[in-house]
């Protein structure tokens, strides 16, 4: 049986006053772990779906010697884990020291070689973890001289006061992943090495999604734990993100790009014989790009053998019969399938080499035929019921791919279901089962949707019907734009609010860019570009956000539905006031999109409703999620799409405006939210 904390450590861990609705979450998650179960919740955006977590889960797993695995997307999220762990700490002064956590990220952001060479900054986590064995190898040969290998895991094993010294200010100070590592630069030690030391010793650690979900990276975990899954708790953070996650960490591409890097590789390397010297690997790598440019010219562009187009026109990607790829290498060669095994067998072999070579000259140790190698091995012993096959056309045309896409994300099912428990929480998860559904959890998952604990009067959705961005309907009538045009400006123009205007996608959003749609708006505007880095993003946003707080002015950013400022950004009062979405974020009908719609046809007889519609409400709420993230706040957001009323159910307060100017201005004015309009 098990239980939860009493005298001495008196369970009121809680740090707050619980909201309408906490003390129901934490509630239904203390009968969850108890059960041994699981639980899928939606609770709106600024509810303490986190806090209301850790507090119920940290109780039970001091409790009962379990272990909590905490697992975010971003590292926005991994900070406020550790943001609400340092306030149950204030509350729990006479027992602080069991009230800890430890944020790991992964080696590109921890490990300080790869941080000060741009080189090793590129790598991957299996390239980072192999100069890592390396560099601690040298450092633990004691050998004089230039090489003593990393100078941060030198000073970890040699400088035992330094490290006990590190080790008690992290406990002292419970550091987020980022402040631990700056604390580790400045005193010259390995942070990935401290984390290891502290994950053994702390109740809850903090990680991205890869390390609960690849299987090398979650047993290296599990190692520094030394606790099997039994013993532990899953918290996915954010989990509407993983189904497609899961999808994109399980599926594998086979670029023309990566192929040509093949081709340059040997020629830097060598050009061994394959197939008993029957042909050189160069020789291989140019029959695969030839191979892959004829796929796409035949399933993408639709060009018969004779040159002449058929079909419809050109496509962003198709389906590729499932033997297609391996058929085509064996009829132009001339060989066997257990020839082309042993073909794949050399080029991985010949990877290895390479990558042996270039860690010895200091280089990552990356090799592009090796890489090739493993896909060829995945993709030939590919089974059909879990993948679809598909031709990309990528890059305008310039870097074409063959492409394995995975459509079951319960392909990890097994490894949640091995989890003590597992809670999967999100602002915006409805319809719960089909989330259930997708990642394969049990039948008998808890789904509980909670409502937003902030005043209804507070929120106000509305649509109007006067405009759409459906393709078909825009160019049957030409003035749908500037109807949606003198939407925006108009919204935009009147209230001195600061707003942000949500579009489908950046196609679309550079589209209304060109057309000139924001010419006649008269404030400062902010536009997201799609290649920003994010410190250029945060910038972008700070300064959009200092609008609101400068008496007069007011400003509109311009941003995407389902992109990084949509979701996990908060833009509290003032910053943000007005919300205009313009069209219906429905996932774009590639090849790929159908797989998935006649994948879950067949598999749950929900094809639309599992592969087009949740995920599409999922990226309206988050935009308006935007607006109200705790009890003081309050904004209007207007859907600008006649399709809105298709996702009532999904936005129970959507309402139909005939003239949203003036029903903005009536919001405005019963909220005493300002006393100027126009």
């Amino acid at each position: 049986m098990y239980q939860y904390l009493h005298s001495p450590f008196d369970m009121d861990i809680f740090p707050y006053e619980p909201r309408k609705n906490q003390t129901a979450i934490i509630k239904t998650i203390e009968n969850t772990l108890a059960a041994k179960g699981n639980i899928v919740f939606e609770s709106g955006t600024g509810s303490g779906k986190t806090i209301c977590t850790i507090a119920s889960t940290l109780e039970f797993a001091i409790k009962n010697n379990k272990k909590i695995i905490y697992a975010t997307r971003t590292n926005a999220q991994q900070r406020q884990v550790i943001v609400e762990l340092r306030e149950i700490r204030k509350k729990m002064k006479d027992n602080k020291d069991r009230i800890f956590g430890v944020g790991v990220q992964g080696r590109s952001n921890m490990c300080l070689l790869a941080k000060n060479d741009p080189d090793f900054a590129k790598g991957t986590s299996e390239e980072l973890s192999k100069i890592c064995a390396n560099e601690k190898k040298k450092a633990r040969s004691n050998k004089k001289g230039k090489d003593k290998g990393c100078i941060y895991f030198r000073n970890f094993i040699e400088d035992k006061n330094k490290i006990d010294s590190a080790l008690d200010w992290m406990r002292q100070n419970l550091p987020t992943a980022e402040e631990s590592i700056e604390y580790c630069e400045k005193k010259k030690i390995c942070p990935y090495e401290l984390n290891k030391l502290l994950v053994r010793e702390t109740p809850l650690v903090v990680v991205p999604y890869i390390y609960v979900f690849e299987s090398v990276i979650r047993n290296t975990l599990f190692d520094w734990l030394s606790a099997s899954e039994e013993e532990m708790i899953l918290i996915v953070d954010e989990a509407h993100n993983l189904p497609d996650y899961i999808r994109d960490l399980f599926s594998l591409r086979l670029s023309m790009w990566m192929i040509k890097s093949c081709v340059m590789e040997v020629d830097k390397y060598g050009d061994p014989s394959v197939a008993d010297g029957k042909f050189s690997v160069s020789g291989f790598c140019k029959l695969l790009i030839d191979i892959v440019g004829d796929l796409r010219d035949t399933y993408v562009y639709n060009i018969l053998e004779n040159g002449i187009r058929s079909g419809s026109p050109k496509k962003s990607d198709a389906f590729i019969p499932s033997n297609e790829f391996e058929t085509e290498i064996l009829s132009r060669l001339g060989i066997t399938s257990k020839k082309l095994h042993d073909i794949i067998g050399d080029l991985i072999a010949y990877g290895e080499k390479i990558q042996e070579y270039r860690q010895k000259k200091g280089k990552l140790p990356r090799s592009y035929l090796h890489k090739l190698g493993l896909f060829l091995e995945f993709w030939t012993n590919l089974g059909d019921a879990q993948y679809s096959k598909l031709v990309v056309d990528a890059a305008q045309g310039k870097n074409p791919r063959i492409e394995a896409y995975c459509l079951d994300p319960s392909i990890v099912s097994d490894v949640i279901k091995k989890f003590h428990s597992s809670i999967h929480m999100s602002g915006t998860l409805e319809p719960l089962e089909e989330y259930r559904d997708s990642m394969g959890l049990p039948s008998d998952t808890v789904l509980v949707s909670y409502p937003s604990p902030f005043p209804k009067e507070n929120r106000k959705i509305l649509f109007v019907r006067d405009v759409t961005t459906k393709y078909s309907e825009i160019i049957k009538d030409k003035k749908i734009l500037q109807r949606m045009q003198d939407h925006v400006s108009g919204i935009c123009n009147t209230f001195p609010k600061n707003a942000m205007v949500f579009f489908p996608s950046f196609n679309t959003l550079s589209m209304f860019q060109r057309n000139g749609s924001f010419d006649d708006i008269k404030r400062c505007l902010y536009i997201e570009e799609q290649k920003m880095s994010q410190s250029a993003l945060m910038d972008l946003v700070s300064e959009f956000k200092s609008c609101g707080q400068r008496e007069g002015e007011s400003a509109t950013l311009f941003s995407v539905m389902g992109g990084r400022i949509s979701e996990g950004m908060d833009f509290p009062a003032e910053q943000l006031e007005l919300v205009l979405i313009v069209g219906i974020p429905y996932p774009k009908p590639t090849a790929r999109q159908r797989g998935l719609q006649r994948y879950y046809d067949l598999k749950f007889r929900k094809g639309w409703e599992y592969a087009v519609e949740a995920p599409t409400a999922r990226k309206l709420l988050q935009s308006i999620g935007r607006l109200i993230r705790d009890e003081n706040d309050k904004g209007v957001a207007i859907i600008l799409d006649r399709r809105a009323s298709r996702f009532k159910k999904y936005i129970g307060d959507l309402e139909e405006s005939k003239d949203p100017i003036k029903d903005v201005e009536n919001f405005l004015i019963g909220n005493i939210k300002s006393t100027s309009f126009r």
